[in-house]
């Protein structure tokens, strides 16, 4: 079996379902990356969770014994937080965590406005009724909405719990309002920065994740090489029906490389 990483500049990775699941360390996840490391290849953590600040994902990585930096971590709230300064938007009301809110205030962003420009989902595992209300009232004042992605469910050991796909599927039933833009994987520029970054091309970027529509997806438009693992999302029965085949398909990431 030849090395599916020869020539390749840079890898980008999936957090959840990918190199963990819950607090435990995906087995084979640690040898990937010193793998990686040995042989020059740039890598990056990619995630659409948004309810952790990347300082808090430093943290969770180095209890499972990897050590790794913010510059590494690339989070949908990037993009979003991206996105408003352009804009030059100061006031949001954010349906998210406190992780969440505290990235918006570093970056000049008041989350909890009651004049809002913006309405921005996150995924919110501290959520409470009242902050669908106060949003539901917002939206119905035509305050757009944004989100951060568009995940319909988190993988956790013990099975999928709900993620924004779902809450946006709440928000549109109970006020006719749809996201006016979801960030995250598979936006292109969530990473293209990087590549840049690196001079990479696209035969020299690999994607691995456990999603289809957001992992797989990204890879198919960045035209570059998806490895997909089945320790996450995604099941063996649903990777065999997949009319166009990742270049690796592995139980799990330990599982990939030769």
């Amino acid at each position: 079996m030849k090395n599916p990483l020869k020539d390749k500049k840079i890898v980008f990775l999936d957090l959840d379902g990918t190199v963990y699941l819950g607090d435990n360390l995906i087995p084979g996840a640690k040898n990937f990356l010193k793998n990686l490391d040995s042989k020059g290849i740039h890598f990056y953590f990619l995630s659409n969770n948004s309810s952790r600040s990347k300082l808090d994902y430093v943290k969770k990585l180095s209890r499972l014994g990897i050590n790794t930096t913010k510059e590494r971590i690339i989070l949908s709230t990037d993009g979003v937080i991206d996105f408003l300064i352009r804009n030059k938007v100061k006031d949001t009301y954010i349906v998210g965590t406190r992780s969440m809110m505290d990235m918006f205030e570093e970056a000049g962003i008041n989350p909890c406005s009651d004049s809002p420009e913006y309405v921005v989902l996150g995924f919110d595992t501290e959520l409470v009724y009242e902050k669908l209300r106060k949003a539901a009232f917002f939206l119905l004042k035509d305050i757009p909405l944004l989100a951060t992605h568009p995940d319909l469910v988190c993988p956790t050991p013990e099975g999928p719990i709900p993620d924004i796909g779902a809450m946006l599927s709440l928000f549109e039933k109970a006020t006719g309002k749809k996201a006016r833009k979801v960030f995250g994987k598979p936006n292109v520029e969530m990473v293209r920065h990087i590549m840049k970054k690196h001079q990479a091309t696209n035969r020299e970027v690999v994607m691995v994740g456990d999603r289809i529509y957001t992992d797989m997806e990204l890879a198919n438009r960045l035209k570059c090489d998806f490895f997909l693992v089945l320790s996450g999302e995604t099941s063996a029965e649903e990777a065999a029906r997949l009319k166009k085949k990742p270049a690796v398909v592995a139980e799990n990431i330990g599982k990939i490389l030769p």
